[in-house]
């Protein structure tokens, strides 16, 4: 009998150690898994802010565990900081299964390489977007750790007197097609308000970059770039970063107009790679 049940165990044994590895266990990527249960657990609590404590402990995961995947969701725009470092699901998973147009598939484009540039500039910058004849922020990348100026998606602003609109009126080729666009916005301007800020919309159309004072806060300075795309889409959207003025940094300004006009290049490289602008809308 013993020998009969030591071959019996000998061959059992052979038969776990010979069961084939499932796909899923052969290739499974536990960085990616840690990401999704993230954005799994934030949707099934709509609306309700998570601590990055209530996550890890939602998810059976230590708070080391997940800040990586915490920092690249949140770069990517797929969750947002509230007040009080508390974490939001936002709109882009559902907006990436649904149709986007050309302005919604820039956004997407932009996003990393905004949080790029915020990272490298320690400022908040902002893309600005035109829809419905209205001036509005259609991403933004908040500065971590410093104190920045930063205004939340979807905000609007107006073209005239601001450094985003003269971007946009960039594109036009007179004085008098840039009026009427802002007749056409609502924005009602006399030729004689206009003068000075002509001259700011030909400085952009020239230098790629404008530089103007907040309209509201002249202790503001706001730089923008436009984006252009191919064809006759002209500009379609503005990079902005605003900064606070001060006299013990003279050269910063020029600095961080470099580092975003760079910015800006890349992005519309990428559009004119992927021809955003020349697909149907």
């Amino acid at each position: 009998m013993a020998p009969a049940q030591t071959c019996f165990e000998i061959q059992s044994l052979a038969i776990i150690v010979t069961e084939p590895i499932t796909r899923l266990q052969k290739y499974s990527a536990p960085a990616l898994e840690k990401g999704l249960d993230i954005l799994e657990l934030l949707s099934l609590r709509p609306g309700v802010a998570l601590t990055h404590a209530d996550i890890a402990k939602g998810i059976g995961r230590s708070k080391n565990e997940i800040f990586r995947m915490m920092v690249v969701l949140e770069e990517r725009g797929y969750i947002r900081r509230g007040d009080g470092d508390v974490f939001l699901l936002t709109p882009k998973l559902a907006e990436l299964g649904g149709h986007r147009n050309p302005t919604g598939q820039m956004i997407e484009i932009a996003r990393p390489y905004m949080a790029q540039l915020s990272q490298r500039t320690e400022q908040s910058n902002h893309l600005w977007v035109i829809e419905d004849n209205k001036m509005r922020v259609g991403a933004a990348a908040r500065a971590a750790g410093s104190y920045s100026l930063a205004l939340d998606e979807g905000v609007q602003a107006q073209v005239f007197a601001s450094s985003a609109g003269a971007c946009f009126l960039a594109a036009l080729p007179d004085r008098a097609a840039r009026i009427q666009r802002l007749a056409q916005m609502g924005e009602r301007v006399s030729d004689a308000a206009f003068d000075d800020f002509d001259v700011a919309v030909e400085t952009c159309r020239s230098t790629g970059v404008s530089v103007l004072s907040n309209a509201e806060n002249a202790g503001i300075v706001e730089l923008s770039a436009p984006l252009w795309a191919q064809g006759p889409s002209g500009v379609v959207g503005a990079l902005s970063i605003p900064m606070i003025q001060t006299a013990d940094r003279p050269n910063e300004i020029g600095v961080v107009a470099a580092m975003l006009k760079d910015t800006v290049d890349a992005i519309c490289a990428k559009l004119a790679l992927l021809a955003v602008f020349d697909q149907p809308a």
